[in-house]
């Protein structure tokens, strides 16, 4: 009897066997897991916005190298007098120029970050046409791999507040592709400013990234961890990213929407939705054969006097050109 007993005590208990188990199951599973992380946040840093400019289907950004940074500086490039300034923000110190000097309404230009600064002259010399003074932030940080509008918008802000605090109390907002989320995002968030131009912005981050390269392709479970992967590098989630729902915020503030019919990265679709989200004065232009971010080099002149007519009418009086 006691000889059974003592056999039967040596054998490992239930719950032992259990542990047991689930410690090989860890140490063979955790590798696949650690790998999968891995994966997800590597493609997850390796996405910057907008990943399709190069593939525009018309006008200069197909052509002009939007990717690659101009060495020439953006004061160098511009017309006329200009005054540097620097616009202080929760990340790093960005710089900016203000042309001309003065205290009369003027418009803040935002454009993507990391592309060469000749595309912007073409934009200030809108903005100057219009009789109207220009800040251009110019984003050159080759760190910032991604923001997709959303951290931008600190430096909209700042940048608004930046000229509001040298008296001038008119501000309008253009935004180009990125920038045009940027812009929504920051006006949305309470910055005062007179009107918004959106020019080329995605609807919603989580569906623009769903439908590019090589997201498009991922297996869906992968893509989804990817998606939370780049939400807590964003510090909120994808879906709360959407400058539809920015332009539903505007407090009825007037707002310019610009797309082109045949942009491959963000179809006039979502130029609808963001126009058909917002509550006050609103216009929808969608600029036939135009890519992505090219409405303006496809059609200069007619954007010229659309965007000129849209910002003299609530931005208010404007100086000589």
């Amino acid at each position: 009897m006691s000889s059974r007993l003592s056999a039967d005590d040596s054998r490992p208990s239930p719950a032992r066997r259990r542990r047991r188990l689930f410690a090989i199951g860890a140490g063979l599973f955790l590798p696949i897991v650690l790998i999968w992380l891995g994966a997800v946040f590597i493609v997850a840093r390796g996405l910057q916005f907008p990943p399709a400019l190069p593939y525009s289907t018309s006008g200069t950004a197909a052509d002009a190298g939007l990717s690659a940074k101009s060495n020439v500086p953006l004061r160098e490039l511009i017309r006329g007098p200009s005054t540097e300034i620097t616009l202080e923000q929760n990340r790093a110190p960005l710089h900016a120029l203000i042309a001309p000097a003065g205290q009369s309404p003027a418009v803040v230009l935002v454009y993507p970050n990391r592309v060469n600064s000749q595309n912007l002259v073409s934009y200030y010399n809108l903005i100057r046409a219009a009789g109207y003074r220009a800040l251009i932030i110019d984003y050159d940080d080759p760190g910032a791999r991604f923001g997709f509008g959303w951290k931008q918008r600190a430096g909209v802000a700042a940048a608004v507040a930046a000229l509001r605090a040298q008296g001038t109390r008119q501000v309008a907002l253009m935004g180009i592709s990125e920038g045009a989320a940027a812009v929504l995002y920051a006006a949305a968030g309470g910055a005062p400013v007179a009107a918004v131009i959106s020019d080329s912005s995605y609807a919603g981050l989580e569906y623009l990234l769903q439908r590019i390269p090589p997201m498009d392709s991922l297996n869906p479970l992968f893509d989804r961890t990817v998606l939370w992967g780049l939400g807590l590098t964003l510090g909120r989630p994808l879906s709360g990213l959407a400058p539809e729902k920015a332009a539903a915020q505007l407090d009825g503030r007037p707002l310019m929407v610009i797309n082109g019919a045949d942009d491959p990265l963000v179809p006039p679709s979502d130029a609808r939705r963001i126009y058909a989200a917002a509550r006050g004065p609103k216009q929808l232009w969608i600029v036939p054969h135009a890519g992505h971010a090219a409405a303006l080099a496809s059609a200069p002149a007619e954007y010229q006097r659309r965007a000129g007519a849209f910002l003299r009418r609530y931005l208010g009086a404007a100086a000589a050109p």
